[in-house]
């Protein structure tokens, strides 16, 4: 197996790391990386890429995604848009976990609304040191998952990178349940189905998006066999890529994130 198709959890030795500015907005850390790499030009023009990290992990898997990619996009030489990650500690995750317990499944709702409400105070805490013109959304596993409800509820993102992430959570849950023929009401209520119900049609209303999907072909916790009939069906209402890897399972590679920076370039995100 490549290197490149392996998971990525430790930066190459030629990875430049960027900057790092550690912030407070209502209450938690939020992480923000290439802000001294900008140029003056850059700073007045600013996307600011969200990244959100997977379950059970913390905002250092999110930080190596930050590096890895800012990097990359250097090597292409400087743009007229600079380009800054964000991210932080999911709900109940790193030094905001509460209970390792709770069904955690249900935290995309949250870390959208976190995502939100950075969105709407970050000018405050930085516009002495760049201006964030643009939002963009990515995530892995939980936080591809996010994504989807990020596309479908936030009209400021108009593009995202989803790794394995599912636009159809009822069917995954239930197939993990292995109760693809009936309710069950004590692990899957009639008001969990419901919620999940009503969060796939508000993704199925996605329109005008550029989305990037990237999934494995070995993954059997969110395999793209969830994601496929949504492009089928609601692609051409979007500007939709779909790449499966073949020899990736549930894991983020440097593979994929060749593909990541290709296709910001290619779509000037």
């Amino acid at each position: 197996m490549s290197s490149k198709t392996q998971r990525f959890d430790t930066l190459p030795e030629d990875t430049v790391k960027s900057s790092e500015l550690k912030i407070n907005i209502a209450g938690f850390h939020v992480y923000l990386y290439g802000i001294d790499e900008l140029s003056p030009q850059q700073a007045e023009n600013t996307v600011v890429l969200f990244h959100v990290h997977g379950r059970t992990r913390t905002y250092k898997n999110a930080e190596l995604f930050a590096h890895q990619f800012l990097h990359q996009l250097r090597q292409h030489g400087e743009s007229k848009k600079g380009f800054v990650v964000a991210t932080f500690d999911n709900r109940n995750h790193g030094e905001r976990a509460e209970n390792v317990l709770t069904f955690i499944s249900f935290i995309a709702d949250g870390i959208a609304l976190d995502i939100q409400t950075v969105m709407r105070y970050l000018k405050i805490y930085v516009e002495d040191r760049f201006n964030p013109t643009e939002f963009v959304m990515s995530g892995h596993s939980l936080g591809g998952h996010t994504a989807w409800n990020i596309l479908a509820d936030e009209p400021r993102i108009k593009a995202a990178i989803i790794s394995v992430g599912s636009p159809n959570m009822t069917d995954l849950l239930l197939e993990r349940l292995g109760k693809r023929d009936g309710p069950d009401p004590i692990r899957w209520p009639e008001s969990i189905a419901q919620m999940y119900r009503d969060r796939d049609q508000r993704v199925s209303n996605i329109e005008n998006k550029q989305i990037l999907l990237l999934n494995g072909a070995l993954d059997t916790l969110v395999p793209s066999k969830f994601s496929v009939p949504w492009v089928e069906k609601y692609g051409p209402k979007n500007d939709v890529s779909l790449i499966v890897f073949e020899n990736t399972g549930h894991w983020f590679s440097l593979e994929m994130m060749d593909k990541v920076v290709e296709w910001v370039l290619q779509k000037n995100v």
